[in-house]
């Protein structure tokens, strides 16, 4: 067995995606805790020149963070790499495919098998940005829970009805064949289900800019809860208008030596969040667009551009935090489903999309509103019309 070496931090939701993501595949690691360590931490940044968790090791060899561990599992190099073969038959078409792992489609799965319906969920992850979610205080009749504990929730839940999951596949590509819809992945694996729904949710969304890819996890970060304590009295900017970029400069004002908040324009976010910001020492810009994050191993630099004048400005800055919200994740069905611009797939009333037996729930739709308990209530309302359709296609 290989040895597999995990450095996380307790309140670091990649850290969890990234061990639910190695045991699901029955894989075994020893995880090294660096949230009250200070040596494991640096011993962490030292052997990986990173300053974000999680940070994974496999036979000494560094793999990266969550992100790195995600993409050569869904490419099916992590399989070769550990000579892992395939555990599921998909030769089987099964009646109800779900493409995601996130409340809409675990809602989605529960209420598909309560039909009687067989069932396979293929999804990046478990929770999706759920997961990712210090707290959730709007889901009816739970009055506060992490998002962490949500998901922890939902899984348990679906897992009573014998749910098949094919856990770390990214699916790139749908198709038709016969009565079938077919879903493939980026290790070449081909899923066929009699109905389909897509629950696949949304994405960060990144700046697209110099530096950025270079320097990502070296100062370039998207998760603020996750690393926000690696930059302990050091310098960062926040870029960003709405809520997760409000929190995360409330979160690391008094953490970090230097705090700056940059936004485009005015901001978007609740007003209970600009009243905390604008009674903290976070220095706000409005108005700037970043244009190039500077650094050689590690970030040392931002330089923004005013929007009014078109004056460049640089920065000295240890950290980026990138809290630009989220993209429809729907980069896999655009060619086969009409999409608004922003890559939300259009559905209607029932949830159906342009292609008959396909329908699309949570996020990943052109609902108006996004919130939890609404992607759970579609995937539910979902998985009840795919079962209408199933029966009258019989």
């Amino acid at each position: 067995m290989p040895n597999i070496e995990v450095y996380s931090k307790s309140w670091c939701p990649y850290c969890n995606k990234a061990k639910a993501l190695l045991k699901a595949k029955g894989l075994r690691y020893q995880e090294i805790d660096t949230t009250h360590d200070e040596t494991r931490e640096h011993e962490m940044i030292e052997r990986s020149q990173r300053q974000t968790v999680p940070q994974i090791f496999i036979d000494g060899v560094s793999i990266g963070g969550y992100d790195d561990l995600a993409r050569i599992n869904a490419t099916g190099e992590l399989d070769r790499m550990l000579g892992i073969t395939a555990g599921e038959d998909l030769r089987k078409v099964y009646d109800v495919v779900i493409v995601g792992a996130g409340p809409a489609g675990l809602s989605a799965a529960m209420y598909a098998s309560r039909k009687n319906l067989s069932v396979l969920i293929v999804s990046m992850d478990i929770g999706g940005q759920m997961g990712t979610t210090a707290e959730i205080e709007n889901y009816p009749g739970i009055a506060t829970i992490s998002g962490p504990d949500l998901v922890a929730q939902f899984e348990a839940h679906a897992s009573r009805y014998g749910i098949v999951k094919l856990i770390g596949e990214k699916v790139v590509e749908l198709t038709t064949m016969d009565r079938c819809r077919v879903v493939i992945t980026a290790s070449g694996k081909e899923i066929h289900g009699r109905a389909l729904i897509l629950a696949s949710g949304a994405d960060k969304r990144k700046l697209d800019i110099p530096g950025e890819k270079a320097l990502s996890g070296k100062g370039v970060v998207y998760c603020a809860t996750c690393d926000g304590p690696l930059f302990k009295d050091k310098r960062v900017a926040i870029i960003g208008s709405g809520n997760s970029a409000l929190e995360a400069a409330i979160e690391m004002d008094g953490m970090a030596s230097e705090v700056r908040l940059i936004s485009r324009g005015e901001w978007s976010g609740e007003r209970i969040l600009h009243d905390k910001v604008n009674a903290s020492d976070v220095e706000v810009l409005k108005g700037f667009e970043p244009v190039e994050i500077h650094g050689g191993e590690q970030v040392d630099g931002l330089s923004v551009r005013d929007r009014g004048n078109g004056e460049v400005r640089r920065f000295d800055v240890d950290g980026v935090f990138v809290e630009i919200g989220l993209a429809a994740s729907s980069d896999y069905a655009l060619d086969m489903l009409e999409t608004n611009a922003r890559g939300e797939i259009h559905v209607n009333r029932e949830l159906e999309t342009g292609l008959r037996g396909v329908f699309a729930a949570g996020d990943v739709n052109d609902g108006v509103e996004k919130q939890v308990v609404l992607a759970a209530a579609e995937g539910a309302k979902a998985a009840l019309a795919a079962f209408s359709y199933l029966v009258h296609q019989a």
